[in-house]
């Protein structure tokens, strides 16, 4: 199964060196066999150095600004094998996708459709039939995660919902 790594959403410098943003800055990459999106071939990283929510790297191929500015906006895959162990507490984004979400009484709210990027924390977008509802993804509003059993548990009054706009 292939992981989202990050998305290459800038180029740097003049050498084809890309700016990867990734949900996990800490995985390491350098030596790492890589999908670009719309790509059949795959790309070695040949180097990777730390940036501020991601890396800068050099995929094998990529020699110049031009080859790199046509890959700005892509995602990069790797294969899940290969994806490292996250401490308690921390999920990748691709797991948590499509996961039932209830509140604490068991009502069920819908469906994980996305994460979304904040300053202070990630938010966590369920779709359901009574409409969207906007999770802060902190553990007073997060009660449990259970992978296996594609479930996720909220407190309902840590909730942003469909009557909140009402």
């Amino acid at each position: 199964m292939r992981l989202e790594v990050g998305r290459i959403v800038a180029v740097q410098g003049l050498h084809g060196e890309l700016r990867v943003l990734m949900d996990d800055p800490s995985i390491p990459l350098e030596g790492r066999i890589l999908q670009v999106e719309g790509e059949e071939a795959q790309r070695r990283v040949e180097k990777a150095r730390p940036w501020k929510v991601g890396a800068i790297v050099a995929l094998t191929g990529v020699t110049g600004r031009g080859e790199a500015e046509r890959l700005v906006g892509r995602r990069l895959f790797g294969e899940d094998r290969e994806r490292p162990g996250l401490s308690e507490g921390r999920y990748y984004v691709h797991d948590l996708i499509g996961c039932d979400v209830s509140d604490e009484t068991g009502r069920l709210l819908g469906t994980l459709k996305a994460v979304e990027p904040k300053p202070a924390q990630d938010i966590w977008v369920a779709e359901g039939p009574e409409g969207t509802y906007l999770i802060p993804a902190v553990r007073a509003t997060v009660l449990s995660v259970d992978l296996k059993a594609r479930r996720i548990t909220v407190r309902g009054g840590g909730v942003l919902g469909p009557d909140a706009a009402g």
